[in-house]
């Protein structure tokens, strides 16, 4: 496996590098290789956040501690999770679905009631 990147952005591979911040090659988080194919089937926008989600994944061990040594990913997680959000703001490409729904619960008319209830939530 590879790892290659060119600040000038020369390539799809470079442009995805940048956004994500997989800029060295020392603890990178993506093979060249897993860049190309995912290229391959989605624009370079999609990639990027199919990249930042691929980089959270990684993100999400759980936290141990061994005699002197203490890892927690928790800060790296929130900053990648930051990420994504303004990334996919920033190149206008859905993050996935969210639902969310309301109901409006009926009300008698002869009741005291100021206005509609709203359950948020509701399937």
């Amino acid at each position: 496996m590879t790892y290659t990147f060119d600040p000038a952005l020369t390539t799809e591979k470079d442009f995805v590098r940048f956004h994500i911040g997989d800029t060295s090659s020392e603890g990178h988080y993506l093979e060249d290789e897993t860049i190309q194919a995912l290229l391959l089937s989605s624009t370079m926008e999609e990639v990027v956040i199919q990249s930042i989600r691929y980089v959270l994944t990684q993100l999400s061990q759980p936290n141990f501690t061994q005699d002197w040594l203490s890892v927690d990913l928790k800060t790296a997680r929130e900053g990648f999770e930051k990420l994504l959000k303004e990334k996919a703001k920033e190149l206008g490409v859905s993050t996935g679905a969210t639902a969310t729904s309301s109901i409006s619960l009926p009300r008698r008319a002869d009741s005291y009631e100021e206005a509609d209830r709203v359950v948020d939530g509701a399937p």
